[in-house]
């Protein structure tokens, strides 16, 4: 009898034990921000675009600040999750920045066409010259940047925070949103005021 009672405590503790390692693996209820360093901010944005050869689009954000220029690519492959519907081609970015002023500076793309049976990269490059700034503890979401590369490209900022923050919390980088603020960028002085 006591066998069977050891053997049963022990697959009820076996049970117990699977059970808090399941929940591990699926995540927990508890809420998950994204929170900034200290003296830093963070910076949300997503890159989307469409090509006329989706297969082999190149895209980048150049984004200049405080301490230079960094570079945001996206390529074939990068999808940023929808709820109403089918992913897009692009990229979501969580940037880790100082406190000070940014500027969007350009769009840099390209894709495929096949022109007389030659295959030919078709470059883009797209000036966007808009602004915004930081505080250290902040954390916002700045936008879409959109591309169109085709014959006549385009680009486009917009808030797409519905979308944008469903691809976060599917990514399972954060669960809690409230603190997230939406600043979108403001136009800038072209050609890229200081």
């Amino acid at each position: 009898m006591k066998a069977i009672l050891r053997l049963v405590l022990l697959g009820f503790a076996l049970a117990l034990a699977g059970c808090s390692n399941i929940q591990q693996l699926i995540g927990s209820n508890e809420p998950k921000k994204i929170e900034a360093p200290a003296g830093k901010a963070v910076v949300m944005l997503t890159l989307t675009w469409t090509a006329l050869d989706n297969d082999s689009a190149r895209v980048a954000l150049v984004l200049r600040g405080p301490h230079g220029e960094q570079m945001l690519s996206g390529k074939d492959g990068d999808v940023v999750l929808s709820p109403n519907g089918p992913s897009v081609s692009g990229k979501r970015f969580l940037l880790t920045l100082v406190p000070g002023q940014y500027q969007l500076m350009n769009l840099q793309g390209s894709w495929q066409t096949d022109e007389g049976g030659r295959s030919r990269q078709q470059p883009v490059w797209l000036p966007l010259g808009q602004t915004f700034s930081v505080q250290a503890g902040d954390v916002v979401y700045i936008g879409n940047v959109n591309v169109a590369l085709d014959f006549k490209p385009s680009a486009t900022v917009s808030n797409q925070a519905g979308r944008d923050f469903y691809d976060l919390v599917m990514s399972k980088s954060a669960n809690e949103l409230s603190n997230i603020q939406v600043q979108l960028p403001q136009g800038g002085s072209l050609p890229y005021g200081s």
